[in-house]
C-alpha cells in the first residue's frame, strides 16, 4: 500500500528574472512501512523534493497524495491538519533556544490544542524512546549536535506521524554520532511502524538505513530500486559516482556490509548479483 505517491512533480522558481526548473518530472511511490532514501549531490533537487511531500513547496505542476489525498486539493486548514501526520526533522535541529527540552516536545501539541498535562506525558514518553530522560530541563544551547538531534527526533514524532521525514537530518554530525542517530532512527521504526523518508548526500547513509533509494540528478530522477539491486548493477552516471564514495565497496567488488546483511551476497564468473 503506497502512503506517498508523486505524480510527473515539476518545481519552478523565478530568481532575478530568470526561470530555475528545481525539479522535472518526477514520479515515485513509498510504500507503507518503507525506510526510504533520496539521493543526490548539493543542488540536484532533493530537499525541494522532500519539502514538496508535506506542501511546504508547492509544486509548480504534478500531484503529492499522502495516504491517496491530493494535497493540491485541501484547504488551507486541511493541510495543516494532514500535515500534523507527516513529522519533519531537519540539518540544523530547527529548535526554540527559549525553550528547555520538554518545552520544545510539547510545542505542536500546544499548538493544535492538546491539554498541558497530556502533552508533557507523551513528552517523557517519548524522551524515554530517544534516551534523554535527564535532559527534560535542559536548553538547546546546553545539548550536543546529536542530543539536540533527538530532542528534534522526538519533537517530529509528538503528534504521532504516520511519516517521518528527514531532511539532511545527519550531515551535520560526525560519523559516531551519524550512526547512532540512524541506529535510533532503525529503533524508531521497527517500534513504530513508521515511514520514513530520508534526504541525504552521503551514499553511507542509504546503505545503513534504507530499503529503497530514489538518485536525483540536475532535477531529475534519474534511477529507483532496492538499494541492493542498485548498489551491485547501477545504471546512471550520477549512481556510479554516488557509489564510488564507498571505498571499501569498490575496491572489493562487494557491497558493504550493511547492504549484505539486508541482501544476501552471490558471486560467480562474471557474475555479480543480489538475491
Amino acid at each position: 500500500m503506497s502512503v506517498i505517491e508523486i505524480r510527473h512533480l515539476s518545481k519552478r522558481f523565478t530568481v532575478d528574472g530568470h526561470t530555475l526548473e528545481a525539479l522535472r518530472d518526477i514520479s515515485l511511490t513509498v510504500e507503507k512501512g518503507e525506510i526510504y532514501g533520496i539521493i543526490g549531490m548539493s543542488g540536484a533537487g532533493k530537499s525541494t523534493l522532500v519539502r514538496s511531500v508535506n506542501y511546504l513547496e508547492k509544486p509548480s505542476d504534478g500531484i503529492v497524495l499522502v495516504d491517496g489525498v491530493d494535497l493540491g486539493s485541501l484547504t488551507e486548514r486541511e493541510l495543516r491538519k494532514k500535515r500534523r501526520e507527516i513529522g519533519m526533522i531537519f540539518q540544523n535541529f530547527n529548535l526554540l533556544e527559549q525553550r528547555n527540552v520538554i518545552g520544545n516536545i510539547c510545542f505542536p501539541l500546544e499548538i493544535t490544542g492538546v491539554k498541558k498535562k497530556v502533552a508533557r506525558d507523551r513528552a517523557r514518553e517519548l524522551l524515554r524512546l530517544v534516551n534523554l530522560e535527564d535532559k527534560e530541563t535542559a536548553y538547546p544551547s546546553q545539548l550536543s549536535g546529536g542530543q539536540k538531534q533527538r530532542v528534534a527526533i522526538a519533537r517530529a514524532l509528538a503528534t504521532e506521524p504516520r511519516i517521518l521525514l528527514c531532511d539532511e537530518a545527519t550531515s551535520a554530525l560526525d560519523p559516531q554520532t551519524t550512526k547512532a542517530i540512524l541506529d535510533l532512527l532503525k529503533e524508531i521504526h521497527e517500534k513504530l511502524g513508521i515511514t520514513i523518508l530520508i534526504i541525504t548526500h552521503q551514499m553511507s547513509v542509504v546503505t545503513e538505513i534504507c530499503q529503497k533509494v530514489a538518485i536525483i540528478d540536475g532535477g531529475r530522477l534519474v534511477e529507483e530500486g532496492d538499494v541492493g539491486e542498485i548498489f551491485a548493477s547501477p545504471r546512471s552516471d550520477a549512481a556510479r559516482e554516488l557509489i564510488s564514495s564507498l571505498p571499501e565497496g569498490i575496491r572489493k567488488n562487494r557491497p558493504p556490509e550493511s547492504v549484505q546483511k539486508r541482501y544476501p551476497w552471490k558471486s560467480g564468473p562474471g557474475e555479480v548479483k543480489y538475491e
